[in-house]
């Protein structure tokens, strides 16, 4: 995601959250990041107050679930933004015609 055109159509919540994603490892629950917040801002390169903000704004909006203390969940809806940011991802690099996003 270095790409200057992708970065101007996404935002830094949706960059983290992809990241996020990127983290999860399978548990005996389900697919979960097991980083505290200190250790997700030390992987990340942010403030921990910044992940903070971050992971607060995408729980209220349904896109990461804390299940317990340094565990984090990606939920469906968060997991259908990502997908439809790939999309576009791929439409302003070039890799993909301009078509309905559905």
């Amino acid at each position: 995601m270095a790409d200057k055109r992708i970065q101007l159509f996404g935002s830094k919540e949706y960059h983290f959250l992809s990241w996020l994603k990127s983290q999860e490892r399978e548990t005996s629950r389900g697919a979960a990041v097991n980083f505290s917040q200190e250790e997700i801002a030390a992987e990340y390169g942010s403030s921990p107050a910044t992940i903070n903000k971050w992971l607060r704004e995408l729980q209220s909006v349904g896109c990461v679930e804390q299940q317990k203390k340094g565990s984090y969940h990606i939920t469906e809806t968060g997991n259908a933004v990502i997908q439809k940011m790939e999309k576009i991802e791929q439409i302003v690099a070039g890799g993909a015609v301009c078509k309905s996003l559905d």
